[in-house]
């Protein structure tokens, strides 16, 4: 469904690409969504996997952006020259502004470990977005912000997509 559709006072899990795209400029969705997260409107969750992710992403992009290594094969590049991370401080600052958002953080538990293995076989998933979803299940959460469509494969799932991505 359309993120822009989203009814107030919904609470939801927010998955990792959509700060990517608010942070990048590349969706006015994803931002106009997350104005309405800064004014109270929805009730937002992420998790720590979400922030640890947007922070490895944005620290890739910081480092493409900045020239200090090419876009192809980004991570393998940076790997290869780890004295540029030192240099790479702009994804930090851009999270910890997301994180003055009124989000509610979820800490991973064992639990939700153990739980995300039947998640990922049920539902196809990926390691982190299985976890993500084990935590969300854990809270009662039934919707998700996303642009992964493999989230569509979870028929408990309503999905909130930015449309303009």
């Amino acid at each position: 469904m359309d993120i822009d559709l989203l009814p107030a006072q919904t609470s939801l899990l927010i998955d990792a690409n959509i700060f990517i795209y608010h942070l990048a400029g590349l969706s006015a969705d994803c931002t106009a969504f997350l104005h309405r997260v800064k004014q109270g409107e929805v009730e937002a969750y992420i998790t720590t996997i979400v922030i640890a992710e947007v922070l490895h992403r944005r620290m890739l992009g910081e480092a493409v952006a900045k020239n200090l290594i090419p876009a192809g094969q980004a991570l393998k590049k940076l790997k290869a020259n780890p004295q540029i991370i030192p240099l790479l401080t702009d994804y930090i600052t851009d999270v910890e502004k997301l994180l003055r958002l009124p989000l509610h953080v979820i800490e991973v538990t064992s639990a939700d470990i153990a739980a995300s293995h039947v998640l990922r076989q049920a539902y196809s998933l990926f390691v982190n977005d299985s976890i993500n979803l084990a935590c969300a299940q854990r809270l009662g959460l039934t919707h998700i912000a996303t642009h992964d469509d493999d989230f569509a494969r979870v028929p408990t799932l309503s999905l909130w997509r930015p449309t303009d991505v």
